[in-house]
C-alpha cells in the first residue's frame, strides 16, 4: 500500500472516527503547551529579580512551582492517552472492512498509528505555535524592566524537541499497544474480553501510592536529613522522583479500583432492586466494568489533584498563620516591630485562584472527552437499545438507565479521587511548623542597659506547631464540580440518544 492510500484511509471515516481525530489533537496541544511552560519555569535562574511575582523569583518557592507544574501535567497526559482510544469500536469496524477488502494486519496497523501519529503531531505543532505566539504576546516588561511572566527564557533545545516528538510518539505507540488485544480479521472485530471477576487487588497500588508518600515525608523530617548528612540536591531530586512514582501508583489504582466499585455495586444493585432501569444498567456495567475506568479517567485524576491542591493550600494559610505567630512573639521579646505578611497572604491567595482555573478548565476537557465516550457507547449499542424499544420499552426507562450505569461508578469513585488526593498531599502538609531563637535579657531595664549586661542574657527558643485543617467544604465542591460535570455530559448525550433508539436501526448493515 501506498503512502498516500495510507493517509487517505487513516482519515476516512464517520463523524466519530473525526472526532477522535480533533479530541486527539487538541489533548496533544494542550499537553505540548503545558509541558514546554513546565520546561521554561525549570529554565529560570532564581533570585534573579527580572519576574513580578515571586513564584519565580523566590529561591524557596521556584523548586516548587516546577514541581506543581510537573504534577499537573500528569492528567493532561492521562487526557492525551484517553483521547486516543475514544471511538475504538467504530474505528475498528472501520479496520475490519479494510482487511474485508484485501488490506493485511501490518498495513491495518500502519492505518491506525498513521491516523493518530499524523492528529497528535498536529496538535503538538499547535502546541508549540501557541507557545511561542503566548511569548511574543504575553512580553509585557513593566517600567521597571520586570516582566510578569517568563517570556524572555526558552527551555532547553533538547528538552522542546523531546516534548514535541515526545508526546506524538507516545500517542501513537498507545495505538499500536491497544490494538494487540484486537484481532481484525476480514469477518469483523475480535476483542479479548476479559470474562474473569474483577479483582479488589488494584487496590493495594492505591495503598502503597499514599504509605510511600508517607513514609518519604516521615524521611525528609528526620534527623539524618535535618542535619545534613543528604545531600539537598540529590534530597530534592529523589524526593520528585519518588512523588512522581507514587503519584503513578496512586492515580492507577485508583483507575482500576473504580472498576471493582462499579462490578460491585452492580452486582449489589441487581440484589435490592427490581427497576427496569437499573436492572438494565447493571447489566451494562457487568458486560464491561472496565468501561468506568477508560471513560472517566481524567475526570478522576482531576478530581484527586484538585483535592491535593485544596489541602495545599489550607496547609499555606496555616504556614502563614504560624509564621506571624512566631513573629509576633518574637517582636514582643526584643520589643520590635511585627512583621506584616499581609503580602505573602495575598500571594498565595492569588496562586489558589490561578489553580482553581486550571481545575475547572481541565475538568471542562475531561467532561468533553467523556461525552463523545458515552456517544460512542450509545452508537455501539445501538441494536441493544433498539432492540428493547421495539421490544415496548419506553425510552424513559433507557435515560435513568443511562444515569444509573454512569453514575454506578463515578460517585463512589469521584468520593475515593477526592479522599485520596486529601490522603496524599496531607502526607506532607499535616502541620506547619515556625518559630524564632535567640538571647533576650532576663534583667531589669537599667540592668539590661548596663555594661555587663550579657550577664543577664539568656538564649530562648520558641517553636510553633499548628494543625492543617482538612478543607473539606473547597474538597467537596471540587468534588460536586466533577459529578456535575458528569450529569450535565449526560444529559447533553440523552439528547443524542433517540436515534440510536430508533428501531431502524435493526435493519443497520
Amino acid at each position: 500500500m501506498r503512502p498516500a492510500g495510507v493517509l487517505r484511509f487513516a482519515f476516512a471515516g464517520t463523524r466519530t472516527d473525526r472526532a477522535r481525530v480533533s479530541i486527539t489533537a487538541a489533548g496533544a496541544a494542550v499537553a505540548v503547551l503545558v509541558l514546554l511552560c513546565c520546561a521554561t519555569v525549570m529554565t529560570i535562574e532564581p533570585e534573579s529579580g527580572r519576574y513580578q511575582s515571586r513564584m519565580f523569583t523566590a529561591n524557596t518557592i521556584l523548586p516548587n512551582t516546577v514541581l506543581a507544574m510537573l504534577l499537573f501535567s500528569i492528567p493532561i497526559m492521562f487526557l492525551v492517552a484517553q483521547s486516543a482510544r475514544l471511538g475504538a469500536p467504530a474505528r475498528d469496524r472501520r479496520l475490519a472492512a479494510f482487511r474485508m477488502a484485501g488490506a493485511s494486519p501490518a498495513q491495518i496497523g500502519w492505518i491506525a498509528a498513521v491516523e493518530t501519529g499524523l492528529a497528535a503531531t498536529i496538535g503538538a505543532a499547535l502546541g508549540a505555535a501557541a507557545y511561542f505566539a503566548g511569548r511574543v504576546l504575553l512580553d509585557n516588561p513593566g517600567p521597571d524592566g520586570r516582566r510578569p511572566l517568563p517570556t524572555d527564557v526558552l527551555p532547553t533545545r533538547p528538552a522542546a524537541i523531546g516534548i514535541v516528538i515526545g508526546v506524538p510518539l507516545l500517542a501513537t505507540l498507545l495505538t499500536v499497544v491497544l490494538l494487540r488485544r484486537v484481532a481484525i480479521t476480514p469477518f469483523g472485530v475480535v476483542r479479548q474480553s476479559r470474562q474473569q471477576r474483577v479483582r479488589a487487588w488494584p487496590m493495594l497500588l492505591l495503598v502503597l501510592g499514599l504509605a510511600g508518600m508517607t513514609g518519604m515525608s516521615a524521611a525528609m523530617r528526620s534527623e539524618y536529613v535535618r542535619q545534613g548528612r543528604l545531600d539537598p540536591t540529590q534530597a530534592y531530586n529523589l524526593l520528585i522522583l519518588v512523588l512522581l512514582a507514587c503519584t503513578i501508583l496512586v492515580l492507577l489504582g485508583l483507575m482500576f479500583t473504580v472498576a471493582w466499585i462499579g462490578y460491585t455495586g452492580a452486582r449489589l444493585l441487581l440484589r435490592v432492586t427490581r427497576r427496569p432501569s437499573a436492572l438494565i444498567a447493571a447489566r451494562q456495567v457487568l458486560a464491561d466494568p472496565y468501561d468506568c475506568s477508560r471513560s472517566y479517567t481524567v475526570i478522576l485524576v482531576t478530581t484527586a489533584f484538585g483535592a491535593a491542591g485544596m489541602m495545599l493550600h489550607s496547609w499555606m494559610l496555616t504556614e502563614v498563620a504560624v509564621r506571624a505567630a512566631a513573629i509576633r512573639d518574637a517582636a514582643l521579646a526584643y520589643g520590635t516591630p511585627s512583621t506584616d505578611l499581609s503580602g505573602t497572604a495575598a500571594f498565595r491567595s492569588d496562586v489558589h485562584d490561578i489553580v482553581n482555573a486550571v481545575l475547572l478548565g481541565i475538568i471542562g476537557v475531561a467532561a468533553l472527552t467523556l461525552l463523545i465516550a458515552l456517544v460512542e457507547s450509545g452508537v455501539a449499542r445501538r441494536r441493544a437499545i433498539a432492540a428493547l424499544v421495539a421490544g415496548g420499552t419506553p425510552r424513559a426507562v433507557l435515560a435513568r438507565a443511562m444515569y444509573w450505569r454512569v453514575l454506578i461508578p463515578a460517585v463512589p469513585g469521584i468520593a475515593i479521587a477526592g479522599l485520596a488526593g486529601m490522603l496524599a498531599m496531607r502526607s506532607f502538609t499535616a502541620t506547619a511548623t515556625a518559630g524564632w531563637g535567640g538571647p533576650v535579657c532576663v534583667g531589669t531595664p537599667a540592668q539590661c542597659a548596663g555594661d555587663d549586661a550579657g550577664n543577664y542574657m539568656e538564649y530562648r527558643s520558641v517553636t510553633h506547631t499548628f494543625q492543617t485543617p482538612v478543607p473539606w467544604g473547597e474538597i467537596g465542591a471540587i468534588a460536586s464540580a466533577s459529578l456535575l460535570a458528569v450529569l450535565l455530559v449526560i444529559a447533553a448525550s440523552l439528547l443524542l440518544q433517540r436515534s440510536s433508539t430508533n428501531p431502524s436501526e435493526l435493519r443497520a448493515d
